[in-house]
């Protein structure tokens, strides 16, 4: 809803889920989602939303606590990579 009330006003937005998204766990209505505009259009979107800072920096540090990192994602797909290419070299010596 908040998507559409800012297209509405000519604030061009973007809304991107914070978890998996649609298919990792069902749908994707029930997950945290993130709402982005371009940083001109901040203040005018808080306007067209009504909501204040302190909503959104509250909101802000709940959210940080419970989302993976992005290292540890990045770590982790290169260990998954790294493990792949091994197996990858074994199952191809033991071929031969």
């Amino acid at each position: 809803m908040a998507e559409q009330r800012l297209r509405l006003d000519g604030i061009p937005c973007l809304v991107r889920s914070l978890r998996g998204g649609a298919g990792l766990w069902g749908t994707a209505f029930n997950l945290p989602h993130d709402l982005i505009v371009y940083e001109g259009d901040e203040i005018r979107a808080r306007e067209v939303l009504d909501i204040g800072s302190e909503q959104v920096l509250e909101r802000g540090a709940q959210e940080s606590q419970t989302v993976i990192p992005q290292w540890m994602v990045t770590v982790t797909i290169l260990v998954i990579v790294a493990f792949l290419a091994l197996a990858a070299v074994v199952v191809n010596r033991a071929v031969r």
